[in-house]
């Protein structure tokens, strides 16, 4: 049986938490490793942190979708600004994956682009705060 991932993009604006979209990760044990230490593809992967819960200030959307996996739903977390920038990182050094691929999967924040690899660019608008990628994985 096979491991997949949710995840959700969320943006906080003026304080509060937003649901912004919901990117299309493809089963990549690799990916899983170096995300949460899920299924670990290889010793030589380092997670950037092992399962973390979900933040208890999630949005509705998130809470409905995380609900409805119920106890098939495993492995709950969440990454950050810099913890999203490692991700990349590792991304661009999978065989075959470049800043296009990025886009497919992760989609996109804001634009055409991920400008906030470069942490929070002056032409974003200063009511953003903070985002963050929660997710869990179902067997």
């Amino acid at each position: 049986m096979g491991c997949d991932i949710h995840a959700h993009w969320e943006v906080k604006i003026s304080g509060k938490w937003h649901h912004y979209d919901q990117p299309n990760i493809q089963r990549d044990y690799r990916l899983f490793t170096k995300m949460a230490g899920v299924r670990a593809a290889s010793d030589e992967i380092k997670s950037i942190a092992l399962p973390r819960g979900l933040p208890a200030n999630i949005t509705e959307i998130v809470r409905f979708d995380r609900d409805y996996w119920g106890v098939d739903g495993h492995s709950d977390s969440w990454l950050g600004v810099e913890d999203i920038q490692e991700l990349y990182r590792f991304y661009l050094t999978l065989p075959g994956q470049d800043n296009l691929d990025w886009h497919r999967v992760f989609g996109y924040l804001f634009g055409n682009g991920w400008e906030y690899l470069k942490k929070y660019p002056k032409s974003y608008p200063k009511e953003l705060e903070d985002f963050r990628l929660v997710f869990w994985f179902d067997n």
